[in-house]
């Protein structure tokens, strides 16, 4: 459910679908707006039509192996707001009504009840369940939540080192933030255009174009940017939008073949669920299926076969009225299950968190959201602003405090509940410009901490977490770092960035830089480089080409690495290759059971299964070592991995900070066994870190 597929560096592979709700203002009769004659007549085809869109998400969250297309229900949310939205602006509009503060309390009203009521609420649990590290995010995102930028900042988190999207409670709030910034700017566009006679649909014809343009554009560049922008999703709301200008004024285009249009909206949502998984490149052309399916099944109105028979019926109707609160819900009471129970909770508990989210929103609508909505007290919205400036305000003060690690809960993640070395080993600080009067390429990570380096350090993130002990002076060894993120440092073959990562690093560049920095700098004796390693078959094609051929993997592999070996070792430098540690096969916080002390959960593989996923990768491994006998090759292997199985953990410390990455004190132990071993120059004075690995004996 919910899973960024972090080994595609980022790409939104299942994260597709997290939905804040169609925000129409068409309600049941006993709360309908005093001002029919400005406001739709109520449809409950409508509410069915929610129904199908929440439920879609909802059943796709819980349980994706069975609904792999149910992401698609987020597109229809956007028709029906589009739809909705701009049909009670044209009426308002056309009857002199129209009052953009209305609009916005209008607004208020409609969505910070149950927002309000679910965010507050996350906030209270995550003081309880969530470790400092994730509680920090937390307020970034009751920030993002209360100000309606989420998607900016999902946006900008997706990437190689980001947390699963499964542990992120408000990460469903994007979608609403995209239906809030549209918002902004449509109704006050739309009177502009109004008061100039200018065209609707012509207005919404070319904005719904340059939308789907980009939209376009942006699925073949960065998936990403496509998935979370605005301007990537708007021609969404504008197909709503269309069909209510039609409604009101041509309906002459939509006058005939009700029943048609309505079994043709459902077919293309049919095969729209059937054909969506994690591997289609989405939206892009794809969410046209269920744009035009919603957009037909709202065109045939509420006198065709299917709309009055199906969508209006009652259990349709009541899925349809709670569908606001229910997405609300359900996403954190999953997310929640999931970072307690360590992994993808069992069947079971997920159906159990789907059950309590219906309850939950069936008595926000009645208590929460119902009385809320209908009271025409303008101090009732006065006092929601005040509350969303609080979780706001909350939230910010969450990150600012980086989750309050004083809380008890996190004495059980040692290194997690400290300042995140490792998130600062990963940025330039203007070092090696200021020590070294290097100005290198912009991509590179560049850090020194001496004028004098001894020892180079290249490769991408894994090297910069190797290098951490030093740049958190654990370690006292002049040194400095060249790295690229996710960068195989291969100086003879040509990069093309994929643009899946917010660091579209060019990785031959980083590699030729380091070469260069160690031609420019005389003091460095040493080169240790160290990378991910390639998982699985190398023999598949890599993104690399030499005259016109695909290089396999493992060629790429060894003649990439054998190229930037040789370059060193041309200079006159001894060059270290250290081989990548063991992989865990869960982060360390799923390591930890929250509310059992002593109790811990195995999350590290056997040796045996972790000398099979990287056999391939050993082999080539030793032919590199083969044909560049020179370089001295370190291996970590025995110092994670003991009588059978490797560990997370060795003595009070983890070893890593996620899945892949060493922890401070994984790097401490590594860079001191291989100074005991003679491949780095000795420490000056090394300083002792408060929890040290111990060696696996």
């Amino acid at each position: 459910m919910l899973l960024i597929n972090k080994n595609d560096a980022g790409q939104p592979a299942n994260l597709k679908g997290r939905h804040g709700e169609a925000a129409g203002e068409v309600a049941p009769a006993a709360i309908q707006s005093p001002h029919p004659g400005l406001h739709p007549k109520y449809r409950p085809d409508i509410d069915g039509l929610r129904a199908i869109a929440v439920g879609s998400v909802v059943i796709f969250h819980a349980f994706p192996e069975w609904f792999a297309g149910g992401f698609i229900g987020v597109d229809i949310f956007f028709v029906i707001s589009g739809f909705l939205i701009s049909l009670i602006i044209f009426n308002n509009l056309e009857h002199g009504r129209f009052s953009i503060i209305d609009f916005y309390v209008r607004r208020v009203k409609r969505i910070f009840p149950a927002l309000m009521t679910v965010m507050t609420l996350c906030m209270a649990a995550g003081w309880v369940v969530l470790f400092a590290d994730e509680y920090k995010q937390l307020g970034k995102h009751l920030f993002g939540g209360s100000t309606f930028i989420s998607n900016f900042l999902f946006w900008r988190e997706s990437g190689y080192f980001d947390n699963s999207a499964e542990t992120k409670p408000l990460l469903h709030l994007w979608s609403l933030a995209i239906e809030e910034q549209f918002y902004l700017f449509w109704p006050l566009l739309l009177a502009f255009v109004w008061k100039r006679r200018w065209g609707f649909l012509g207005i919404m014809g070319v904005i719904a174009a340059l939308s789907f343009a980009v939209n376009i554009y942006l699925i073949g560049h960065d998936q990403t940017a496509a998935f979370y922008s605005p301007l990537a999703r708007f021609w969404e709301l504008m197909v709503g939008g269309a069909l209510g200008y039609i409604t009101l004024h041509r309906q002459d285009l939509n006058r005939h073949y009700k029943n048609l249009q309505a079994w043709l909206g459902v077919g293309l949502l049919v095969v729209g669920f059937a054909l969506m998984d994690g591997s289609r490149a989405f939206p892009g052309w794809w969410a046209l299926l269920p744009a035009i399916g919603a957009f037909l099944l709202l065109s045939a109105g509420p006198e065709a076969w299917f709309n009055r028979t199906v969508l209006a019926s009652k259990p349709m109707v009541w899925i349809g009225l709670i569908s606001y609160p229910l997405y609300l819900w359900h996403w954190p009471l999953l997310a929640f299950a999931t970072i307690i129970e360590g992994q993808t909770a069992p069947l079971a508990v997920r159906a159990a968190a789907l059950a309590g989210g219906v309850l939950l929103a069936w008595l926000t609508f009645l208590f929460i959201e119902r009385p809320l909505r209908g009271s025409g007290n303008m101090r009732v919205v006065l006092a929601l602003l005040a509350v969303n400036v609080a979780v706001g305000l909350g939230g910010m003060a969450i990150y600012k405090n980086d989750g309050y690690d004083q809380r008890a809960l996190n004495k059980k993640l040692d290194y997690l509940s400290q300042n995140d070395i490792f998130e600062g080993s990963r940025n330039s600080d203007g070092s090696c410009s200021r020590l070294n009067r290097l100005n290198g390429v912009d991509e590179e990570v560049c850090l020194s901490n001496s004028a004098a380096p001894q020892t180079l350090f290249v490769g991408d993130s894994h090297v910069m977490a190797l290098h951490s002990a030093i740049f958190s002076r654990q370690v006292n060894m002049p040194a400095i770092m060249v790295a690229g993120h996710a960068c195989r440092v291969y100086p003879n073959l040509p990069y093309q960035a994929t643009h899946l990562l917010r660091w579209s690093n060019n990785c031959t560049a980083i590699a030729n830089e380091a070469i260069s920095v160690a031609g420019k700098l005389p003091s460095i004796s040493t080169v240790v480089i160290s990378g991910a390693y390639p998982r699985d078959n190398l023999d598949r094609p890599s993104e690399y080409a030499v005259d016109g051929r695909t290089l396999s993997a493992r060629e790429a592999f060894l003649s990439g690495y054998g190229a930037l070996i040789d370059s060193f070792a041309k200079a006159g430098k001894r060059v270290v290759f250290v081989t990548d540690v063991p992989y865990l096969k869960l982060d360390p916080h799923s390591c930890v059971n929250r509310f059992e002390d002593g109790v811990s959960r195995e999350c590290a593989f056997t040796q045996a299964e972790h000398r099979s996923i990287r056999k391939d990768y050993d082999a080539a491994v030793a032919e590199l070592q083969r044909r560049h006998p020179a370089a001295a090759f370190f291996n970590p292997e025995s110092l994670f991995c003991r009588d059978g199985m490797c560990r997370a953990k060795q003595g009070d410390a983890y070893l890593y900070n996620d899945t892949q990455h060493v922890s401070l004190a994984a790097s401490t132990y590594l860079l001191g066994t291989m100074q005991q071993q003679g491949l780095l120059p000795a420490a000056q004075a090394p300083a002792r870190p408060q929890q040290q690995a111990q060696p696996a004996q």
